[in-house]
């Protein structure tokens, strides 16, 4: 009869919910989610870098200020978070200096468990190789077995066909183009986007 009264507790309690982690960092980098305090460099750095990130992301609607792009884009990570639907970190050099933004989104933990990764960088930092790092760094979290990562086993990224620098850098990273194609809007126009993933070594036994 004990045994049976165990058996039901455990039949009766809650999956076990995984909290994101708040912060990933290397020697170089730290990756947090934005905050309040964040907005001055934020705006300042999407600023300095408007005229190259136009022709590969979309900015800000109609009618939204960059502020109101800041604040979308807060309220974008925390609710990613709390859902854990998406996995949105700002990434600062080790003198505090803002860097931009990588995103993993379309978080999906049903048949395929697998997420869409996207990225701005400030345009003074840019093949510097702190992109390259900090892609790195969120990729690995997204592959790593939980709890310490994501422990998810896809990660795709939609990459505009004449954008050869990003294509180049995923390469490096060790994703592979799938051959899928989509059209995709940036600032009132649809843009191919060639689909590249990296999937989970496999493990030898």
């Amino acid at each position: 009869m004990s045994q049976f009264i165990r058996t039901f507790q455990l039949m009766r309690r809650k999956p076990v919910c995984i909290e994101p982690r708040l912060e990933l960092s290397t020697n170089q980098i730290t990756m947090r989610p934005l905050g309040y305090a964040d907005e001055s460099v934020f705006i300042e750095a999407l600023n300095r870098s408007r005229s190259e990130l136009r022709r590969w992301i979309p900015l800000e609607a109609d009618g939204e200020s960059p502020s109101d792009f800041f604040h979308s884009q807060l309220q974008k990570t925390i609710q990613g978070d709390k859902s854990q639907s998406s996995f949105r970190r700002a990434v600062f050099l080790d003198d505090t200096s803002f860097v931009g933004m990588f995103n993993l989104i379309k978080i999906d933990r049903g048949l395929e468990w697998a997420a869409e990764v996207n990225c701005w960088i400030d345009s003074t930092v840019a093949g510097k190789g702190v992109g390259t790092l900090a892609l790195q760094t969120i990729i690995d979290h997204a592959l790593t077995d939980m709890p310490v990562g994501l422990g998810l086993h896809k990660v795709r990224a939609m990459i505009c066909l004449d954008n050869t620098a990003s294509e180049r850098m995923v390469q490096r990273l060790g994703f592979s183009k799938t051959g899928n194609t989509d059209l995709l809007k940036i600032n009132h126009a649809l843009v191919m986007h060639n689909e590249f993933e990296v999937t989970v070594n496999p493990t030898t036994t």
